[in-house]
């Protein structure tokens, strides 16, 4: 919410640039200019798209992704993405092919003549993680922290 304030903030002083105060005004915007900018604003299609840019941009600036080396249930993992979502894993027995989507993995795993499915949930800073992988319909549970 603070980035939307922040943003609806600046589009209104970007519509208002060209407008010169009048004699005895002061050039900062006033509170209820603002509260009009940002009504006035909400009506265009130049708010959906900073909402959308500022959505798209939330999950890059919150956190770095899983990329980097990780210590897991199943040994050491090496995550790699591409543009943060599409991610792989290799680890010691076999290795992972996912989409992340916010902060769950959901992948399919393959270990030789074994494969199947599982599902990490990261963490906010992306510094460790919950699983699961499931092996012949039981569920194995597969933790990491990034080293």
């Amino acid at each position: 919410m603070r980035i939307f304030l922040m943003i609806a903030s600046c589009l209104i002083l970007l519509i208002s640039c060209g407008e010169s105060p009048a004699p005895g005004e002061s050039d900062s915007p006033r509170e209820e200019d603002i509260i009009s900018g940002i009504a006035e604003v909400t009506d265009t299609a130049v708010l959906e798209d900073t909402l959308l840019m500022v959505s798209e941009n939330e999950e890059i600036i919150n956190a770095e992704g899983p990329d980097g080396t990780w210590t897991t249930t199943m040994g050491v993992m090496e995550f790699s993405t591409d543009n943060q979502r599409y991610v792989n894993g290799v680890y010691p027995l076999g290795s992972i092919d996912g989409e992340l989507d916010g902060f769950v993995l959901e992948f399919t795993y393959s270990e030789g003549a074994l494969e199947g499915t599982g599902s990490f949930i990261f963490n906010e800073e992306f510094s460790s993680f919950q699983g699961i992988q499931d092996i012949a319909g039981a569920e194995l549970i597969w933790n990491g922290q990034r080293m």
